[in-house]
């Protein structure tokens, strides 16, 4: 299962985040299918896919959705839950 994300802080920082989300069984969809039948969180992996240097969440946002849509990460069968494209417009407008 893939799951794309974005982030400002350091990948370290980021994955102990998903981490405690799995210990802690919040209600998050990494955390849900981790914590599901067959899965725990030693499986989880974590690799960087893009590095971008502008500081800018638009671009990171950018970086995400293609990353989401050529992996095909997209709810309802996969990890990526929330609309990138509707959260880009709202902070671009």
């Amino acid at each position: 299962m893939v799951y794309i994300g974005e982030t400002s802080r350091s990948l370290k920082e980021r994955a102990k985040e998903h981490e405690a989300d799995n210990r802690l069984r919040r209600d998050k969809p990494i955390s849900q299918h981790f914590n599901g039948a067959g899965h725990r969180v030693q499986d989880m992996g974590v690799s960087v896919l893009s590095q971008i240097r502008d500081s800018s969440r638009y671009y990171r946002l950018i970086g995400e959705l293609e990353f989401i849509k050529k992996f095909e990460t997209q709810s309802p069968n996969r990890l990526n839950t929330k609309n990138q494209l509707d959260v880009l417009l709202r902070e671009t407008i």
